[in-house]
């Protein structure tokens, strides 16, 4: 294509984006460590609950509509897994008590499966700091392994 992509889901650190990189992306987009880092205005409920999380502490809900959406496993979406489509939208109503307020049942706290790999709140400045020292250190052992 002509225009830049951007990889978005699954990155949350330097050797995610060389991944993504490697498939052609030409920038990354991390959702999930963004929302948790200790500059963004989501409530501290929120971002414990990534840190706290593992992996299999998320849901994928709404497979058999639009949109479908990847969230944290709360009382909320355990009730809403088995219907397999639903409005996503009645959902977020109450989206400012969750982001702001940290009422984790309010609305849909929509988190990737990163959550397991995230384990501590970080400044923004750090996770960027952090991912690009990753992603050039993976990509500098990927051309000692395989130089052209």
């Amino acid at each position: 294509v002509d225009v830049p992509i951007i990889a978005a889901g699954g990155i949350c650190d330097g050797l995610s984006m060389a991944g993504a990189f490697a498939m052609g992306a030409e920038g990354v987009q991390m959702g999930t460590r963004m929302l948790s880092c200790s500059d963004s205005p989501v409530h501290d409920n929120w971002k414990q609950a990534v840190v706290a999380a593992k992996e299999t502490d998320t849901v994928f809900l709404n497979q058999a509509s639009r949109p479908a959406l990847r969230a944290l496993r709360t009382e909320r979406t355990e009730k809403l897994l088995p219907l397999g489509a639903f409005n996503a939208m009645e959902h977020f109503a109450g989206v400012q008590q969750l982001y702001f307020g940290g009422d984790m049942e309010a609305a849909i706290p929509l988190s990737g499966q990163v959550v397991g790999r995230i384990d501590a709140v970080k400044s923004a400045a750090d996770i960027v700091q952090e991912t690009m020292s990753g992603f050039y250190k993976a990509m500098h052992d990927l051309a000692s392994r395989y130089p052209a």
